[in-house]
């Protein structure tokens, strides 16, 4: 169950990048699905702020990544949900960097 927003104080972006970064690399790095990472990797995304729609595709990216570890599916079927998982965990990166002023 994700905590309730109020129950999570707002990460510094400096956090939630060390954060993203950390998860993006054990998913790049992953060959086989382990409950405890699961759900860890589940409460950094959830704990990053209010559900997006970034954020919904992020973990429906990671559950399609597992599932076809666990279902044994061919090589090229994992590696290319891997890659979509990371693209969608840089693109959650992306969106949350910090504006800067011109």
């Amino acid at each position: 169950m994700a905590p309730a927003t109020g129950d999570v104080a707002p990460w510094s972006w400096r956090d939630r990048k060390a954060a993203l970064d950390a998860l993006r690399r054990g998913v790049a790095a992953q060959s086989s699905v382990d409950a405890a990472n699961g759900v860890k990797a589940r409460r950094i995304l959830f704990s990053l702020g209010e559900p997006s729609g970034d954020l919904l595709a992020a973990v429906d990216a990671l559950d399609g990544f597992e599932r076809a570890i666990v279902e044994c599916d061919d090589p090229s079927v994992i590696e290319a949900r891997r890659l979509n998982c990371l693209a969608v965990l840089d693109r959650l990166a992306a969106n949350g960097r910090p504006r800067t002023n011109c």
